[in-house]
């Protein structure tokens, strides 16, 4: 039932034409008969009148319910509604003064009916234009007497984003008339799509549902950026294909403000280009030539529309992400446009692009690398091969890849690997298991439930006769118990979690999620 309350609330837009068409529509009538001196059939109008006030009474009523949305607040939404309501009131007091009119029991109802319908209609267009101003953000109706000032505007902004020379942006000066102009319709303070408010300083640090959209010094991991360089067809992409887009150099200015810090109050200095990174391995002096083909190599990624910079202000590792161009970025594009800058590379991401097991031996080859981003791509168990021993990674995001539980040997391999994530990765509860039995100090999202780390030790056990051997790399590790704690029943090897430094095993995989729930209940189960 709660369901239908909320489309009965997003038909809004629909339902609130037909009594908008019939006032005016009864107004048009009333013109027309003082113009021709002839009296209206009054039986036919009075029905009009009364569908008038029903449809106008049925638009509130949805429209209320649509205001009780989370992403909806704020002043405009509040005076919005109460003029729909006040104007529903109205036309059931037209219907009623008519019928009054008709019958002629009130030599004054006739006057009364007319009046009513003035200011009803009249009340008509404030409302409107705040119902515009929340579907379309603030300015919509005037925005084409502004065409001039949104030209000069976005000149400067060009001029700013390209002008070295005055290489500081300010906020309220700079950002923030593009959230305005660009993302207000949808992100603004009576409309918050997403729970996401692009209207102040706490509001767009708090981000929406999904989480924060910027991330301060990191214009490649602000989900903000990422949505606004998608492929215009792409459904996430931001603003959608419908709304008018932002400029490059709009973009441009989003992307050195957040890189710069993202600042909010006075001037912030635009980010500073990359520039050629000398290893402490080699001499101080590095040779023109040298520099020369560091800077042709980053312009080669810029012009890729590959973001690249800094990964943090003192460091002088590079942070790269293919996010913009990732459904044209395949193992021949990223080997040609990485090549150049491996030994540089301290954060990648590749995510959601065309790349597989050749581009991860590539990787290899980053001695620097402690973050690599794979998520959506078509790497399997061979590629994560290509990473074990690698001296500097410790983060490894991996969801919605080929994986198997063949992987899990290899990323036992990798030394300095303090996370990864491998929901969705193909890599099974066994695995997984296998995988925190071996590296209790790996901290792993695979998207079950509980903490799966060990939350207190054992004293070391004193074997009276020599241990088992260990379980075979990829093997599952066999559980403590014989019957689930949940409901007696025998084991299945299939459904197991680490609880407490031992394997427990379930009969179901519903069961996991109920012992988590409550472990002290069936521990005694355990013993």
């Amino acid at each position: 039932m709660q369901e239908l309350i909320g489309v009965f609330g997003r038909l809004h837009p629909v339902l609130n034409h037909l009594p908008i068409g019939l006032l005016v529509g009864l107004r048009a009538l009333e013109i027309v008969a003082a113009a021709i001196a002839s009296p209206l059939p009054r039986r036919v109008v009075t029905g009009l009148a009364w569908i008038t006030a029903i449809s106008a009474v049925v638009s509130a009523l949805s429209g209320y319910v649509l205001s009780r949305e989370s992403q909806y607040g704020g002043e405009t939404i509040a005076i919005h509604m109460r003029l729909g309501i006040a104007i529903a009131a109205l036309t059931v007091a037209i219907a009623v003064i008519h019928i009054r009119a008709s019958e002629g029991t009130r030599g004054g109802a006739l006057k009364a009916y007319r009046a009513l319908l003035v200011l009803a209609v009249v009340l008509l267009l404030p409302a409107g234009h705040l119902g515009g101003t929340i579907t379309h953000g603030e300015g919509f109706l005037t925005e084409p007497l502004r065409a001039g000032d949104t030209v000069e505007a976005a000149e400067r902004v060009a001029k700013r984003a390209g002008t070295e020379a005055e290489g500081r942006l300010e906020y309220a000066r700079d950002v923030a008339p593009i959230f305005a102009e660009r993302c207000s319709a949808c992100h603004g303070t009576s409309k918050r799509k997403g729970g996401l408010s692009l209207a102040s300083r706490e509001s767009i640090l708090a981000g929406g549902w999904d989480g924060p959209v910027i991330v301060a010094g990191k214009p490649g991991d602000s989900e903000m950026i990422r949505r606004l360089r998608l492929p215009l067809d792409d459904e996430d992409h931001m603003p959608p294909d419908t709304k008018p887009q932002p400029t490059e150099a709009e973009i441009a200015v989003l992307e050195q403000w957040i890189a710069a810090g993202a600042a909010f109050d006075g001037d912030a200095a635009a980010a500073p280009a990359p520039v050629p990174i000398v290893p402490d391995t080699k001499p101080a002096e590095v040779p023109e030539e040298a520099r020369g083909a560091s800077e042709a190599a980053l312009a080669k990624l810029r012009e890729a529309q590959v973001h690249v910079g800094p990964i943090s202000k003192d460091s002088e590792l590079l942070w790269i992400d293919f996010a913009a161009s990732a459904k044209t970025t395949g193992d021949v594009e990223a080997e040609a446009l990485l090549r150049p800058v491996l030994e540089f590379v301290g954060d990648l991401s590749l995510s959601r692009s065309g790349i597989t097991d050749q581009t991860l031996r590539l990787a290899a080859r980053m001695p620097n690398l402690a973050r690599l981003d794979l998520r959506g791509t078509e790497v399997t168990d061979a590629g994560v091969a290509a990473l074990a021993g690698h001296p500097s990674l410790a983060e490894l995001v991996l969801p919605q890849t080929e994986l198997t539980d063949g992987a899990v040997p290899y990323l036992l391999k990798i030394p300095n690997l303090r996370k990864v994530f491998l929901w969705n990765s193909g890599v099974t509860v066994q695995g997984i298991a296998t995988l925190r039995l071996g590296r209790e100090d790996l901290v792993i999202e695979a998207g079950d439930a509980g903490e799966a780390r060990p939350l207190e030790t054992e004293a070391k056990l004193v074997l009276t006769k020599p241990a088992p051997a260990p379980p075979a790399p990829g093997a599952a590790p066999a559980a403590a118990n014989t019957v689930c704690p949940v409901t007696g029943k025998p084991v299945d090897p299939e459904y197991q979690v680490v609880f407490k430094g031992r394997v427990i095993g379930f009969c179901c995989p519903n069961c996991p999620a109920t012992f988590w729930k409550e472990p002290e209940k069936y521990e005694a189960q355990l013993k």
